[in-house]
């Protein structure tokens, strides 16, 4: 084992002894050196095609710096993993097949999600490390003119709906340049030589390409303000079809180290900070309401009055039948019985109109998810509804769950519900803000046969309370 590997995992083990979470953490994350690997400039967590996260580091640079510079490198690895950035980029860019499109997506979260980090973390503005002829200034929110204190999705928005051709820049020195514009023209063309295209003076042109009057080198390193390696976020993912379900496994794995991690912590002395107390518990926290056992206790009715067809047993009209001794019948039964259908074909509307927070739509989301986690053989239906209906689709398994919702206009969830009558499910469980059209008014005829309302604490129930359950979910 090289000096450099025999660092690394000495630093970790002290970090456990000194009772640092970031300790606990990383001894359950797999650490691969890669000296070659021209990208990775410092370290930098990463997926793994099998579901997994690794720390990949490069030991020359672990060798020459400082055990505090390699602690707040290590911590801000591990605020990436609190955060569930590598998850969250996963599914940003498992529906997009455009190239360019990805690329240029890839590149906002990235510094989006170091905006995040540093600030969360309180990372130093300035860092001095071995090989950097400056200091290193990392990226915040307020470099660049954005509030403090916001998620990774809302610099990545802000940034994506910049006008095309402009950049963001820091307010000091032109050090650190944003130059993505909507059009994002620089990421058109590949293999060009770095520089071209650029005026003397080093700024981005018009076009939204990066320039280099940076001081600190590119290289093929990352962007500059960037003080990990985010690169193999999506080079690891190269071959896999199935990004949805890839992130859904990493999302599992990162929350299983965060729990085992916490579970080991707190057997010994001190305390979480409670910054990271409020990341792990938001890791954590399952749906904010156990939608699949109020489902049990409200139609328990459908349950004992639902039959299916079961060839294992015999129908009992025809079972004399069976003493006909000149009859040749096969060994299947050709007279299936029945028996009691103990699952459930449930409805859940999405009201996807613009008074809808994306929280509201992904708490639906996650109630569908905790659904089928709980009854595999359910029959789950989806509409996406604002003013008129915009997607109906079949979920049998997780991965059917599609988190690119249509809609956002105004609200009238009439259309919804009286498709949902045609359909006939045993329960209908809606989640909407009750901001809508006057439900209550609306012929029972009309309406589903039993629906729960599923309403956030600040939403209203005046035109939908007299239709069903009730069901309030905090923030």
């Amino acid at each position: 084992m090289s000096s450099s590997n025999v660092k690394l995992k000495e630093m970790i083990a002290k970090m456990v002894l000194t009772n640092s979470y970031w300790g606990y953490l990383f001894s359950r994350v797999r650490r691969v050196p890669d000296e070659n690997y021209p990208e990775l400039r410092i370290m930098g967590v990463a997926p793994e095609p099998d579901g997994t996260i690794s720390l990949y580091y490069k030991p020359s640079w672990v060798e020459k710096n400082t055990d505090e510079v390699i602690k707040l490198i290590l911590e801000h690895e591990g605020m990436h993993l609190l955060n569930k950035h590598v998850p969250r980029l996963i599914r940003i860019i498992a529906n997009e097949f455009n190239p360019r499109k990805v690329r240029k997506k890839v590149k906002v979260w990235n510094i989006a999600a170091d905006m995040t980090v540093n600030y969360q973390m309180r990372m130093p503005r300035a860092l001095q490390m071995a090989g950097e002829e400056e200091d290193f200034e990392p990226w915040f929110p307020d470099d660049v003119g954005f509030p403090e204190n916001k998620t990774a999705e809302y610099y990545y928005l802000e940034i994506m709906n910049m006008k095309p051709g402009k950049s963001i820049k820091n307010r000091k020195p032109p050090k650190k340049a944003l130059p993505i514009g909507s059009d994002d023209k620089g990421d058109d063309e590949e293999g060009k030589k770095d520089g071209e295209g650029e005026g003397k003076s080093g700024q981005s042109d018009q076009s939204g390409r990066e320039g280099s009057g940076s001081s600190s080198k590119e290289d093929g390193r990352g962007e500059s303000g960037q003080i990990d390696d985010h690169s193999r976020w999506t080079k690891n993912l190269e071959g896999v079809s199935d990004l949805s379900s890839l992130s859904r496994k990493i999302d599992n794995y990162v929350q299983n180290i965060i729990r085992e991690s916490v579970r080991n912590f707190n057997k010994e002395r001190g305390n979480l900070p409670g910054h990271i107390m409020e990341l792990i518990e938001e890791a954590l926290k399952p749906p904010k309401a156990p939608y699949y056992q109020i489902i049990r206790k409200l139609v328990r009715g459908s349950r004992l009055s639902k039959f299916r067809r079961s060839f294992t047993k015999i129908n009992r009209k025809r079972t004399y039948m069976f003493a006909m001794r000149d009859l040749d019948l096969p060994e299947l039964s050709p007279f299936p019985g029945r028996t009691r259908d103990f699952t459930f074909n449930i409805g859940v509307g999405l009201d996807t109109s613009g008074s809808m927070t994306r929280d509201d739509i992904l708490e639906g989301l996650s109630g569908v998810k905790s659904i089928i986690e709980n009854d595999r053989h359910c029959k789950v239906t989806v509409i996406e509804n604002d003013t008129q209906i915009h997607k109906e689709y079949e979920i049998k398994k997780v991965k059917d769950i599609r988190f690119n919702v249509r809609g956002r206009g105004g609200t009238t969830l009439r259309p919804a519900l009286e498709r949902f009558r045609e359909l006939s499910p045993d329960v209908v469980l809606f989640f909407t803000d009750g901001y809508c059209d006057h439900i209550n008014a609306i012929p029972r005829k009309y309406l589903p046969k039993k629906i729960i309302w599923v309403v956030g604490e600040n939403g209203g129930i005046d035109k939908i309370n007299q239709t069903g359950y009730i069901v309030r979910v905090r923030a």
